[in-house]
């Protein structure tokens, strides 16, 4: 047997496997990309073998497109919800993320996902697995058109997706791709980092307030962590204004769940206004239409919205600290942004914007403090 057929055999057997652990009946495959990986191993191959799920070096890269990632970057830098000696949830005037390194790869070039995924999904697969590799990578460029303009970067040791099609379109064969190389990704997504706020709450009833292409990733994460959870995806069309949207939203739930009540909406945006949101919940707790009574008796007393920035702060704070992965440096953290941009082969490559970023970056205080304990 040649090594490729070997290669493809063992892939195989690991999807194969893999599947039928949740689902008997359903064997999914890689996408060709990752078996061409896997085949040469003196690549990227070689690149996923040297990471380490053990120890503290290492940056933490954000994945996703430009606006998002940005403003994930900003609440994770901003970040002082706990004690850092003890962990408690008591702010202390200290990063949280103190000596940490963010590596933010603003995937320019293939944004926005949601036409890919329309469009060819396992194109947006591959996607997520070659922006992985990048963040494993200790190569980037100042100038994509330049190959000799290479700079050094630090690889990940912990992976963000930064956008929920990225969970449902690509984690699976990052996954693979590890596994064949005998490690372990560590990815947090904003799907799973929100359905776990809501549970940590005690929440049952929830909409999830997101595209259609997204309704999957939800709906699979929700099963994967307790059956208790009740997500109700809602999606809604419109021309953006974020306050008349939420009523749409809101009437939408109303006739897919008659006489059912709203414990929280998770948002499927890093961008959206919580200030507006909450504006809107206020004044339909005012009753002062007969729509405002109706949704006032959807939303139950401790109704509240959950959203990906503060989800994933403290998501990534339990995960260094049980995993023992902080870098205990007496340091601010850093920050390093990149945006991906095509190169003279036509494949798209991460090119450093720090300077950019950095002179208009700004500390947002958080709308919503999560508990970290």
């Amino acid at each position: 047997m040649t090594r490729m057929k070997h290669i493809l055999t063992v892939l195989a057997l690991l999807v194969a496997f893999a599947s039928c652990n949740d689902h008997p009946a359903v064997v999914r495959d890689t996408i060709p990309y990752v078996k061409q990986l896997v085949a040469d191993t003196t690549g990227s191959f070689r690149l996923v073998h040297t990471y380490r799920t053990t120890g503290t070096q290492g940056s933490i890269a954000v994945i996703g497109e430009p606006e998002a990632a940005a403003r994930l970057a900003s609440s994770l830098l901003a970040a002082d919800l706990v004690d850092n000696i003890d962990g408690r949830s008591a702010p202390d005037r200290l990063p949280d993320f103190a000596g940490e390194t963010f590596d933010i790869l603003m995937d320019l070039y293939n944004a926005p996902y949601l036409r890919l995924a329309a469009s060819s999904p396992d194109s947006l697969r591959e996607v997520a697995v070659r922006n992985v590799v990048t963040a494993v990578d200790t190569v980037a460029y100042s100038n994509a058109a330049d190959p000799r303009s290479r700079l050094s970067k630090t690889r990940a040791k912990v992976f963000i997706f930064a956008n929920s099609l990225l969970a449902e379109y690509g984690r699976f064969d990052v996954d693979t791709l590890f596994k064949m190389a005998g490690r372990n990704a560590i990815i947090l997504t904003s799907v799973d980092a929100m359905l776990l706020e809501a549970q940590r709450a005690g929440y049952k009833s929830l909409a999830v307030w997101a595209p259609a292409e997204a309704r999957s990733a939800y709906e699979n994460a929700a099963k994967k962590l307790t059956p208790q959870l009740e997500v109700t995806v809602v999606s809604t069309t419109g021309n953006g204004v974020l306050r008349p949207a939420f009523r749409d939203m809101l009437g939408i739930y109303r006739s897919l769940k008659p006489g059912g009540n709203l414990d929280a909406v998770l948002l499927d945006s890093f961008t959206a206004s919580l200030e507006e949101l909450e504006a809107e919940k206020e004044h339909i707790h005012r009753q002062i239409t007969e729509e405002d009574m109706a949704f006032d008796r959807i939303l139950t007393p401790h109704f509240r919205f959950i959203e990906p920035n503060a989800s994933l702060t403290g998501a990534l704070y339990r995960l260094l600290r049980e995993r023992n992965l902080f870098t205990h440096d007496i340091a601010y953290p850093s920050v390093r942004y990149y945006q991906t941009e095509e190169n003279l082969e036509g494949e798209f490559v991460p090119v450093e914007v720090s300077a950019a970023y950095l002179s208009a970056q700004t500390k947002p205080e958080p709308a919503y403090v999560p508990d970290i304990d």
